[in-house]
């Protein structure tokens, strides 16, 4: 129960303060980057792992082919919406 709600937390944090720090768009695109981290890359390891990483968006890209080719669940738009929110939020 608590990583649920560990998890609603951190979405709502996300959906609140996330545009925000994006000078104010309607990016809705962050929000949803940050709900699949949550519930596709937790599956198969911890969220630390991804958290922890800086990476160029090249090299998120790289990584979530990878992941994808190991099995992770994401269609070609997810992808790139995963990706993108990878980029902004844990870049180098």
């Amino acid at each position: 129960m608590a990583k649920t709600m560990r998890r609603h937390l951190f979405i709502t944090f996300a959906a609140i303060f996330l545009p925000a720090s994006q000078g104010c768009q309607s990016d809705t695109a962050g929000v949803e980057g940050a709900k699949l981290l949550e519930e596709r890359c937790s599956v198969c390891h911890k969220l630390e792992i991804p958290k922890n990483a800086r990476k160029s968006r090249a090299e998120w890209d790289s990584t979530v082919s990878r992941m994808i080719e190991r099995g992770a669940k994401l269609t070609p738009e997810e992808k790139k919406t995963l990706v993108r929110y990878l980029a902004r939020v844990y870049k180098p």
